[in-house]
């Protein structure tokens, strides 16, 4: 299945539901039986880079704190959340302490089979905007997704299709509530920056551990290295070295507590040369140091 753009890095989510520790690569995800990816899961502790997918995601929070960045936003969400996160737009999510969570993907393809005209609107909502009328169309929608969850874990017979037919109802939702309309132009410009940044993004994800230069990089995308730069920045809302950086520091983040290496090791595994600015980026991002999080967390 072709899609506009990939995630480009793993996502690991720690003491899951499903049993052991997954390392699961983040295209659109289908879940077995549904047209669709639905999860119920408690994540100990995760964190993933800069990113995005061509799914429309939604998670609800039921237990926990997670932290979303998302169009320049620290978003932090709480038990009772509800967020968003339209196709297409990168993100960040950290949760350093722990959430359980139901987590939802639409994806592209079967979401335009069945909205024709899909590419002409946005889909969002400000979860935190206090606004009395978004407010209810947002219980709408977690009713939803709170009457999925029950199907989901529901053994009983013909469950799995008052799943399907919930599914129908939330999209229902989203359409009529959260569409709106964009200008055809911007339409056009989005799917053909897209195009053109999905190969640097599945390339940085494949190549991630290794010394990668602008000017490679920039090949890729068959654009000089100073414009590239300005490209990817604005369209990804952080420079190319930052992002590549952060799948880094993702993969070290998970490793500290699922391994024994060294964090010389590590570092030296998963290509980030510059110690000072790990420990930097590390401190920002966790509020702790590599050592002190590895004794909290190591299994």
């Amino acid at each position: 299945m072709l899609y506009f753009a990939y995630m480009v890095l793993f996502l690991y989510i720690k003491g899951t539901e499903m049993g052991d520790t997954k390392t699961v690569f983040e295209e659109d995800r289908i879940t077995d039986g549904f047209d669709i990816f639905f999860w119920v899961f408690n994540d100990a502790s995760s964190y993933v880079s800069t990113h995005w997918h061509t799914a429309i995601e939604i998670m609800y929070i039921m237990q926990g704190e997670v932290t979303i960045t998302y169009k320049n936003r620290n978003i932090v969400l709480v038990p009772g959340d509800v967020f968003l996160t339209d196709s297409r737009v990168p993100h960040s999510t950290k949760s350093l302490n722990g959430n359980r969570a139901i987590l939802l993907q639409l994806p592209y393809d079967w979401l335009k089979r069945y909205i024709r005209d899909i590419d002409a609107y946005t889909f969002s909502f400000d979860c935190h905007s206090g606004n009395s009328a978004l407010q209810a169309d947002m219980e709408c929608l977690i009713e939803k997704i709170l009457k999925m969850k029950s199907c989901f874990e529901s053994k009983e017979r013909g469950t799995n299709l008052l799943f399907n037919s919930v599914v129908f109802e939330m999209l229902d939702v989203l359409y009529t509530r959260f569409a709106v309309p964009i200008d055809a132009e911007l339409i056009k410009n989005n799917i053909k920056k897209f195009h053109r940044l999905e190969p640097v993004l599945q390339y940085s994800n494949d190549h991630y551990n290794e010394q990668i230069t602008l000017s490679q990089i920039a090949e890729i995308s068959c654009l000089q290295p100073e414009y590239f730069c300005h490209f990817f920045k604005k369209n990804i809302g952080v420079t190319y070295v930052r992002y590549l950086n952060e799948i880094r520091l993702a993969h070290i983040y998970h490793d500290l507590s699922e391994t024994d290496y060294t964090l010389q090791q590590l570092l030296e595994m998963h290509g980030f040369t510059n110690y000072k600015l790990f420990r930097t980026m590390f401190y920002e991002k966790f509020n702790t140091t590599p050592g002190k999080y590895r004794q909290q967390h190591k299994k």
